[in-house]
């Protein structure tokens, strides 16, 4: 059970480098419903979208290798813990904030730059 927790505590990290990078270096040309950044702010224009996309992009790339590195000292440091199960479940609840806070300087920057 220990190795499923420490991969799924891998988990979060990972995506976030995966699409992190998907977005900044290739964002879909046009809106979608189903991928990539969609707030309503993102959503008001097509060059917002585009925008949105690459800056999470970017954001999420380099926060996903401090995220990964975090992640690998907690495990080192916890793995052979009576409770690693539920330590491993707040690393990746922490993860999510995260990610989800990464929101916060995009939305601040698309204000800016589109109102």
């Amino acid at each position: 059970m220990v190795m499923v927790m420490i991969l799924v505590d891998f988990l979060v990290p990972v995506l976030m480098l995966l699409f992190g990078m998907a977005l900044w270096k290739a964002p879909p040309d046009s809106v979608d419903k189903w991928y990539g950044y969609r707030t309503k702010r993102a959503l008001k224009s097509q060059e917002a979208y585009v925008f949105a996309q690459i800056r999470i992009g970017k954001i999420w790339t380099a926060a996903a290798v401090p995220l990964a590195a975090l992640t690998l000292g907690l495990v080192l440091a916890f793995r052979e813990h009576q409770e690693f199960e539920t330590i491993s479940l707040a690393v990746l609840a922490g993860q999510i904030v995260v990610m989800l806070l990464c929101m916060i300087p995009v939305e601040m920057a698309l204000k800016k730059k589109y109102g």
